[in-house]
């Protein structure tokens, strides 16, 4: 943070937690310096100790228990700052295209990156997830939770974190959609269908091929946007 900026005294003490936890190298887990001792190493009151905190805590970055229970750095995650403005996301048009085509991005990069990274471990949770998917249509259920687990499935065989926190944001966000998709029994039933294509062209290591089956399966995003406008 710039400090000649008009800042206020939590703001300054904010960011010096953060430049604590970085020049310390604290990870995911470690307890952090107590309020009283923040207070003397920060050379601020109380009050704007504790504002701090509760700003980094509502950004998720620190997680704070009850009492004298510690103050604890948590795990980097997006969805903070999705929860923040997602909201307005919904009721914006261009925004919700805008976030399809970045999903259409993430995924179609996912299915490169799951065959490059290719782990039969992670490749079997894909098909596990389907399968769950493919029991939930025999039911006559809504696969929502299905087909949310399938795509993280996907984000996590590509070995790479950051993929899969976009893809929990992602998904989380588009769960609406999913639900009015399968409303209609035969969109569960293709869906079902593409998703052991993808996985099928994934095994055989076939890149385009499993990138072109994600194009189609992904299309049916925009229609039903386009459908939410039209309403």
């Amino acid at each position: 943070m710039d400090l000649t900026e008009k800042t206020t005294l939590p703001q300054i003490a904010s960011e010096r937690i953060k430049l604590y936890i970085v020049e310390h190298e604290l990870k995911a887990g470690d307890k952090l310096p107590s309020v009283n001792q923040l207070i003397d190493m920060l050379k601020v009151s109380r009050t704007v100790v504790r504002e701090a905190l509760k700003t980094l805590e509502s950004l998720g970055v620190l997680r704070i228990k009850a009492g004298n229970g510690g103050i604890f750095l948590n795990a980097p995650s997006l969805k903070p700052f999705v929860d923040q403005v997602s909201f307005q996301w919904k009721n914006n048009e261009l925004k919700l295209k805008e976030l399809i085509a970045t999903r259409r991005v993430l995924e179609l990069c996912a299915v490169e990156m799951a065959i490059e990274h290719y782990d039969l471990g992670l490749l079997e949770q894909l098909d596990l997830a389907n399968k769950q998917m493919e029991q939930s249509i025999t039911e006559r259920k809504l696969p929502i939770e299905e087909d949310l687990a399938f795509h993280r499935a996907l984000f996590k065989a590509t070995g790479n974190q950051t993929f899969f926190e976009l893809s929990n944001v992602l998904s989380e966000f588009f769960s609406q959609i999913r639900e009015r998709h399968f409303v209609d029994v035969r969109n569960k039933i293709t869906s079902f269908e593409e998703h052991k294509q993808i996985i099928a062209q994934i095994r055989k290591k076939n890149v385009d091929e499993a990138k072109a089956i994600m194009k189609k399966h992904l299309l049916v995003l925009d229609m039903l946007i386009s459908n939410t406008a039209e309403q």
